[in-house]
């Protein structure tokens, strides 16, 4: 067993005790694209939806490491709620271009566990930031695909235009205006949002609110990292425990070479990607001024380390990790999606050349 990655002393045992109790992987898996039903103890009881919502708006005023901590653990276990789009990504815009929480979304979401969503993106691939949704008269006009957490959400953010303004609008979504989206992993909840002329408040308006929502898009980034190397902690566990136990000519396969090079290589890949995340949500936490690059490069590192963790670790179990049956596929499937969303690699890899010059 390799030692995890520890971010919070004191908010990762909570987290991964209460996991344990109320939400085993084996129901998170069977769960798909609905809300898990352990989301409202773990908004409120624990506190995790508040996390980064100042006290002054009921929340817990902590900061990204207590939260990476809490994503971490989501991502060991292999819960699927909406702990990076509405605790990370929601709340962090909100924090930003609504500070004294006009709107009430930021008390919503710490003290009712209110799932509110960003929908950053209109196109398929999910790498344009730019909007073309019409805001006026109190309706909104948007297409969003690949929303993140938006089968589970009760409220949509995004960016639209009014009058030549960027403005950031608030939606209540209903089952007529979001479909779920066929994903690798059913659970992250992925949809498409159709709004044509909904009933819509403004949150915020000016040239602020692109570059907040672009900001807030990067943390998801990271978030979405933790996640995933949350989730290929888990599959090098697995694959150690199987290749000391599993017997092959008399023999555990542990104590065969080439296993033992595969071990190693997953080892060395992790690693990397942790102190990549680590490092990030330290810079992040500080607001120093290289954290957006610092973010890509985790990223990018996360995205394709855990994909080779997680390839490995099942050639380590000799393909009986890809069946539907064995908990190794859940994993495989949530770090599949983890490096499709918030950005590719290849697309922070060009994010981290722009900031260097190369790009």
């Amino acid at each position: 067993m390799i030692d995890p990655l520890v971010l919070s002393d004191d908010l990762g045992p909570v987290v991964a005790r209460y996991l344990d109790q109320r939400s085993p992987v084996e129901q998170s898996r069977a769960n798909g694209p609905h809300l898990p039903a352990a989301w409202p103890g773990m908004a409120t009881e624990v506190g995790l939806a508040g996390l980064l919502v100042p006290e002054s708006h009921g929340g817990q005023g902590a900061g990204f490491l207590e939260l990476g901590a809490a994503v971490l653990e989501a991502g060991r276990h292999g819960w699927s709620g909406p702990l990076v789009p509405t605790a990370g990504v929601a709340a962090h815009l909100l924090r930003t271009l609504d500070p004294d929480d006009a709107a009430g979304l930021q008390r919503a979401i710490a003290e009712q566990g209110r799932v509110v969503v960003v929908a950053c993106h209109e196109d398929a691939a999910g790498e344009s930031l730019a909007s073309e949704a019409a805001y006026a008269d109190g309706a909104v006009t948007a297409t969003r695909c690949g929303v993140d957490g938006g089968t589970h959400a009760a409220e949509v953010l995004l960016l639209a235009q009014h009058s030549g303004e960027p403005v950031l609008v608030a939606a209540v979504l209903d089952d007529g205006n979001v479909t779920a989206q066929d994903a690798v992993d059913p659970g992250r909840g992925l949809a498409r949002i159709q709004l044509s002329g909904a009933p819509a408040r403004e949150v915020a308006r000016g040239d602020g609110v692109a570059p907040a929502v672009a900001d807030a898009w990067t943390v998801g980034a990271l978030l979405t990292a933790a996640d995933s190397v949350g989730a290929a902690e888990r599959a090098l566990n697995l694959a150690l425990e199987y290749a000391a136990t599993r017997e092959q000519f008399g023999r555990a396969i542990g104590s065969f070479q080439a296993v033992k090079h595969n071990l190693v290589g997953m080892y060395a890949e992790l690693e990397l990607a942790r102190s990549a995340v680590r490092e990030a949500l330290h810079l992040l936490e500080g607001d120093t001024p290289d954290w957006r690059e610092a973010t890509s490069a985790a990223a990018a590192v996360a995205g394709d380390a855990t994909t080779h963790v997680l390839r490995e670790a099942i050639q380590v179990h000799g393909g009986i990790g890809f069946t539907w049956e064995h908990e190794l596929s859940h994993h495989f499937r949530r770090v599949m999606a983890c490096r499709g969303l918030y950005g590719t690699p290849s697309t922070h890899r060009r994010v981290v050349a722009t900031a260097r010059g190369l790009g």
